[in-house]
């Protein structure tokens, strides 16, 4: 039986080879090579003692791989030996790896080890198969990867495409005045998109390679499966990759572009006449810490790694380090804590709604580093360059109640406790804040989460140590509607100079330019997810959100809080299993470490005015 012979149905013959009478051809005897009609096979063929054992096949199966099993399987039979003519192959040498004959056991194959030849061509025939499943399974995986490949190239080049179009229009208003910086832009953008299209592309052709060749293999067994002679499945053995190569698909973050233009007013002497572009942040869960503290308010990390962690309603702090999965209390102190931030390493000052300003020492101790009767501390913050800023408010029992002798300011002194500057006006003479809930500052701009109302409704606004008010942030036009209102409960600023704004009943963190204008708003709910996700980059991000207990645990009364660890990311890359909490809120943000890895892209338009 010739390997390349067809086993298609054009061989079928147009009379039964045995009766050489009936046109009805039904059957195929495999060792007598012979077509049958129903007759014959029925009441002949079957008859006859020789024949009783052969393998008869439906002629409809001809095409089958089943076919070309049932061929090699009477090929089996009568292998013929490659060295001695007319002897049959009844063992596999297992040294020498091919069939043997008699003859072989005693001259080429003496003394070797052997295995039963049916067994070997069964073990064979298993592995075929198996590693066919194998190449089927990874082609699935190549497949789906390369799909997702294709549709991130497709939604990168074409959010590339919406942006750069966005960026032509508006060089388009402004004309001269703006056409070379736009001109950058537009370079920078291709800077930024470029070279993660080129790793798509790289990746998306490596797979293409790699999908090209598991089907030539696949291709190749299939053939080797259909020949009707056992020796070719022993032949393609010898050639088989039973070790399967891993197949992996680099990890690619998706470029997302915005820009944000507005009207055509430029400063004189302004850098940038059209816009900038930013880095923005979408934020990954990679671990989750439960705290026995009713509401987690403020944390403050040391560079040991350790971190305090301040409860308003506990009216404690605890000094924390953070393990695997849980935290571990180092040292519990009672305090009244509305506020703290980092002095020096293991220093914290806290604001305890008091007159005084509490500094917690090394040794464990407590002083008063500044005393400021009558009023008292609301909110405290260290700049990078050593200076404390404080929020004061008098004593009241209404604190949104405003009188004309009221007093909401801050003050910044030195390291000494000398005071440099308090602000309360503006260069108006309008008051700046109501309650300073949280200070954060960026170079010598100060950023105020100023509370309005006792629901903790608020603003965010930024001044300098003139009082000169720089803007003024009331939330994100996307959520904040007169249905919904803004919360801010607490700010932080990333080292490229993003304003992070936590905003606690709409479980959001809204993200601003050091303009005051709006980026992106983060939705936060879906950080509380069933399982976790560790990733490795440089800047982190400390949400802390506590439960509601109406909503969440309406039988308890303390509620233990949730510190969610997130990366400043810029690929919302959120695992499977969502888990949305109505009763989550956010308290509190914290960034720490001091690079952000670069890869969204939002063009931020500016306001131009000819003076």
């Amino acid at each position: 039986m010739a390997f390349s012979q067809s086993i298609g149905k054009a061989q079928t013959p147009a009379m039964c080879q045995f009766c050489e009478e009936s046109p009805d051809i039904k059957w195929k005897c495999i060792n007598c090579e012979l077509f049958l009609c129903q007759r014959c096979c029925s009441k002949i063929h079957s008859k006859i003692k020789a024949s009783m054992e052969h393998e008869i096949i439906n002629v409809k199966d001809l095409e089958m791989v089943d076919f070309a099993t049932s061929v090699r399987k009477v090929d089996l039979e009568n292998m013929v030996c490659k060295i001695h003519d007319k002897q049959k192959c009844f063992v596999f040498c297992k040294d020498c790896k091919e069939p043997s004959c008699s003859k072989c056991l005693i001259e080429t194959h003496k003394l070797h080890d052997y295995k039963d030849l049916d067994e070997e061509y069964k073990e064979i025939i298993f592995e075929m198969e198996e590693l066919i499943k194998q190449f089927e399974a990874n082609l699935k995986f190549i497949s789906n990867e390369k799909k997702q490949l294709q549709k991130k190239l497709s939604d990168g080049d074409n959010n590339f495409q919406e942006t750069r179009d966005l960026i032509l229009q508006t060089e388009k208003k402004m004309k001269d005045v703006i056409s070379k910086h736009a001109k950058d832009l537009l370079q920078e953008l291709e800077a930024k998109w470029k070279p993660t299209e080129n790793i798509i592309k790289r990746e998306l052709s490596a797979i293409t390679k790699n999908e090209e060749k598991i089907k030539t293999k696949k291709k190749n067994l299939y053939q080797a499966l259909q020949s009707h002679q056992a020796i070719d499945i022993f032949s393609t053995s010898k050639t088989l990759e039973k070790s399967l190569s891993h197949y992996s698909v680099k990890k690619i973050k998706e470029n997302k572009t915005k820009f944000i233009p507005t009207n055509m007013e430029v400063k004189k002497g302004s850098q940038s006449v059209l816009g900038d572009i930013y880095t923005t942040l979408d934020l990954e869960l990679i671990n989750t810490y439960h705290s026995d503290l009713e509401n987690v308010t403020n944390i403050v990390f040391c560079s040991d790694k350790t971190a305090f962690v301040g409860s308003l309603n506990s009216s404690k702090i605890q000094k924390i380090n953070f393990e695997t999965n849980n935290i571990k209390v180092e040292t519990e102190i009672l305090i009244e804590v509305n506020d703290m931030a980092k002095f020096t390493d293991n220093e914290i000052l806290v604001a305890t709604g008091q007159s005084g300003l509490t500094l917690y020492t090394k040794d464990g101790q407590f002083t008063t580093f500044k005393s400021f009767s009558p009023l008292k501390t609301a909110s405290v913050h260290v700049t990078k360059n050593k200076k404390i800023i404080v929020g004061l408010v008098e004593y009241t029992l209404d604190i949104f109640r405003i009188a004309k002798d009221s007093h909401r300011k801050v003050m910044i002194m030195n390291q000494n406790g000398d005071i440099q500057h308090t602000i309360e006006y503006d260069r108006d003479n309008q008051r700046l804040l109501t309650c300073p809930y949280r200070i954060n500052s960026l170079k010598d701009r100060i950023v105020v989460v100023d509370n309005t109302d006792k629901k903790r409704e608020g603003r965010v606004v930024m001044f300098d140590y003139g009082g000169k008010l720089h803007w003024t942030y009331n939330g994100c036009n996307r959520i904040i509607s007169d249905q919904v209102k803004f919360y801010p409960r607490d700010v932080s600023i990333t080292s490229t100079a993003m304003i992070l704004i936590s905003d606690q009943i709409n479980h959001a963190i809204h993200v601003t330019n050091p303009a005051g204008k709006v980026i992106v708003c983060c939705d936060v709910k879906v950080l509380v997810v069933s399982s976790t996700v560790v990733v490795s980059i440089a800047s982190v991000l400390y949400v802390i959100f506590a439960s509601v207990k109406s909503v969440i645990f309406p039988s308890v009364t303390s509620v233990p809080s949730i510190i969610v660890v997130a990366t400043v990311v810029m690929v919302v890359v959120v695992t499977s299993g969502v888990v949305v909490i109505s009763g989550v809120v956010v308290w509190a943000v914290v960034v720490i470490s001091s690079v952000v890895k670069m890869s969204t892209v939002v063009a931020m338009g500016t306001e131009i005015v000819n003076m």
